[in-house]
């Protein structure tokens, strides 16, 4: 592309080069070996802003479990068990927020273009409107309203969180430290339910004016001050992870270095060769030192075989596990003779939480070892092969246990287990999966993007609150027991699907088979020697 000529001038000298070399050589293996302990040499400012990322997704977990609690403000008989109506409602308000959700898409590519921690503020300041606008719904059109808008609101704080993460992690082992941690976070979210149920109560029998009128309000009071603490502590303290827009080349020539350029004479009518050489070479050092952002698009990286495989198989495990969530209320309480879990009634919400925080613990605990022993992608597949056996051992093991002659407490107990087991794995899954797709960016200025195109699997999640439907609407048609025996082959075929596909995944998309060669920059070098460049 250029010819060099010999002759060539330098500020440093010849005998040097050589050392330079070996220098930078030594380095960049110092580099490498320091990477997998980067955690514990982050400094306080960095420790401080990734507490303040975790509370990002805090913030995020008790507005949704505050808003699933509002379900008893329309049906008072949703405190005990869930009945057809009560049951219908609840899958409703999810496949709403499900839906908003798929929002992320836009968020992502804000996060990118305007910056993560504005964003995230956005997102924080619109969930405490949600959160305050829904004590004062009253009817199911304002709650399914509201709950869509929760989650499109919601969404751009997930997002936001997440490429934030991505910006400050570096290293497989840290990141996948870091993101272990998030399921422990969501667990303690969703406290926020229980907080707001026992304020209601307790203003219920003492209930006047605004609060009489408005039975949800005092409970959504509460998760307002809650997440609108929060926000007030991220405006204050959060930093922006972005890498900040360079300045011009011209610009910083003109101002940056006087004493360099008069030094070498330089000047922007000089049109001689050594001039020329001297800016080429100050070009491609510009280049390599600072490189430019790459811009990768929403529907580039839809048409990327890799991005579309881990997003299908997202979406598949998102199917199943939404699935088997939504349906926990009438599978839990229904007797282990007709395929159900044999979970007291009063029990089951608890239990629930519990086995929630035992499951994040054993996440945050091993998944990190397992993953640098094993690796990320054969753990994942290993995951997702047992979730298809895991569906069909369990009513086979409540029908055996029941012909057994068994006690119904020792079938309550094997399915909180089973229940344990499903929330570790699936739990699991969403972890490795999300450390797919932070590694799939292939720069931080594309970050937001990949993880929005990733939000396309909620609407997976939504089309599981369509599988609920379907049960409860045969429930009125057909026996108990034929109902929940079609819903554990459902859900045991869904996942036998997943599994099939994530055995197709790459950990990493491929340059030119996935993303265009065109949407990334590419640097180049030139021998001194030859006319030929080569590309690196």
């Amino acid at each position: 592309m250029f010819g060099f000529h010999k002759r060539q001038r330098s500020l440093i000298p010849v005998k040097k080069l050589d050392r330079m070399d070996e220098k930078e050589a030594f380095i960049e293996h110092e580099v490498e070996v320091d990477e997998s302990s980067k955690e514990h040499s982050w400094t306080r400012g960095q420790q401080r802003n990734m507490v303040m990322i975790y509370l990002l997704f805090l913030a995020e977990a008790i507005m949704a479990s505050s808003l699933s609690s509002q379900v008893a403000v329309l049906l008072p008989a949703a405190e005990g068990c869930l009945g057809m109506s009560a049951s219908f409602l609840n899958s409703a308000f999810e496949c709403a927020y499900f839906l908003g959700c798929t929002a992320g898409v836009f968020w992502g590519w804000m996060a990118d273009r305007v910056g993560r921690r504005q964003t995230a503020l956005l997102g924080l300041s619109g969930m405490c409107l949600c959160c305050l606008s829904m004590g004062f719904a009253k009817s199911f059109v304002a709650f399914a309203v509201l709950r869509l808008m929760a989650g499109c609101i919601s969404s751009a704080v997930t997002v936001a969180g997440l490429a934030m993460m991505a910006d400050m992690t570096h290293g497989e082992s840290t990141r996948t430290r870091v993101v272990a941690r998030l399921p422990m976070i969501a667990a303690c979210g969703g406290v926020g339910s229980y907080i707001a149920k026992a304020v209601r109560n307790a203003c219920a029998n003492h209930a006047a004016g605004v609060f009489s009128k408005y039975p949800g309000l005092s409970g959504q009071i509460v998760c307002v001050s809650l997440v609108l603490l929060i926000t007030i502590a991220e405006a204050m303290i959060i930093q922006e992870t972005l890498p900040q827009k360079l300045v011009s080349r011209k610009s910083r020539n003109a101002t940056a270095d006087p004493e360099k350029a008069a030094f070498l004479g330089q000047s922007l009518s000089n049109e001689s060769e050594d001039s020329l050489n001297i800016s080429i070479i100050e070009a491609l050092n510009d280049d390599a030192a600072e490189p430019v952002s790459s811009q990768i698009g929403v529907f580039q990286l839809l048409s990327a075989p890799a991005v579309l495989l881990l997003l299908a198989s997202f979406s598949i495990l998102s199917l199943h596990s939404s699935t088997f969530d939504i349906l926990l209320p009438h599978l839990g309480h229904t007797d282990s003779r007709m395929g159900g879990m044999s979970i007291p009634c009063p029990l089951l919400r608890p239990v629930e939480l519990g086995v929630k925080i035992a499951a994040a613990l054993r996440i945050m605990t091993f998944i990190p070892g397992l993953v640098d022993q094993v690796g990320l992608l054969a753990v994942y597949r290993k995951i997702s092969l047992v979730f298809p056996v895991l569906f069909v051992v369990v009513p086979i093991a409540g029908a055996a246990i029941h012909a057994a002659g068994a006690s119904p407490v020792v079938s309550a107990i094997i399915s909180g287990c089973v229940m344990l087991a499903k929330n570790t794995l699936a739990g699991a899954a969403e972890v490795l999966v999300v450390r797919l797709v932070l590694s799939a960016a292939p720069d931080a200025s594309s970050t937001g993007t990949v993880i929005g195109v990733i939000s396309f699997s909620q609407i997976f999640k939504a089309l599981a609150v369509g599988i609920s439907g379907v049960a409860y609407y045969l429930g009125g048609d057909y026996s108990v027991f034929e109902v929940n025996i079609l819903l554990w082959t459902t859900l045991a075929t869904v996942a036998a699907i997943g599994a099939w596909i994530t055995w197709k995944l790459r950990e990493k998309p491929r340059v030119g088979g996935d993303i265009p060669e065109e949407c990334l920059v590419w640097q180049g070098f030139f021998d001194s020697e030859s006319d030929e460049e080569g590309g690196f």
